[in-house]
């Protein structure tokens, strides 16, 4: 029988560290790009960065991927274009259906904003072997798929 009277401690909370770790990656990130001078946000930088992986992604699918809900996504996904850094087209199977993609400004852009990110994550694992960031990846990935059971 599990007993429940034990306290709450943020030092071991698996959900209190990634998020501490995540804001502070963002944090970076956005300083970083503002520094740069490129016209994004770390929200935004993870939009473009979904289309990078996969080009052509449907309005709604990018939601989902990034967690975000549809208003959240039509108003980033607005923004990028009004940038040029993205377009939006018609699905062939379904003209009420945005496909997204990448155009050449936004792909030079992630170029330069992925260079930041890039640097980022190697500064936070400095010092930590191979092994253990798999480890850390397998859990949190793990972590992840027992919240959508």
């Amino acid at each position: 029988m599990k007993t429940t009277d034990q306290k709450y401690n943020l030092h071991t909370s698996l959900g209190h560290l990634a998020s501490r770790f995540s804001r502070a990656v963002v944090k970076r990130l956005n300083s970083e790009l503002v520094k740069h001078q490129l016209p994004i946000t770390p929200e935004q930088y993870l939009l473009l960065g979904q289309l990078w992986d996969s080009n052509g992604l449907p309005q709604g699918a990018l939601a989902e991927k990034t967690a975000k809900d549809k208003t959240t996504m039509a108003r980033l996904a607005a923004g990028l274009e009004e940038r040029g850094l993205i377009v939006r087209l018609p699905s062939p199977g379904d003209a009420r259906e945005r496909l997204l993609y990448l155009t050449d400004a936004g792909k030079d852009l992630m170029d330069q904003a992925t260079a930041l990110a890039k640097a980022i994550v190697e500064e936070a694992q400095q010092g930590i072997g191979d092994e253990e960031l798999e480890r850390c990846r397998d859990v949190l990935r793990r972590a992840y798929a027992n919240l959508l059971k």
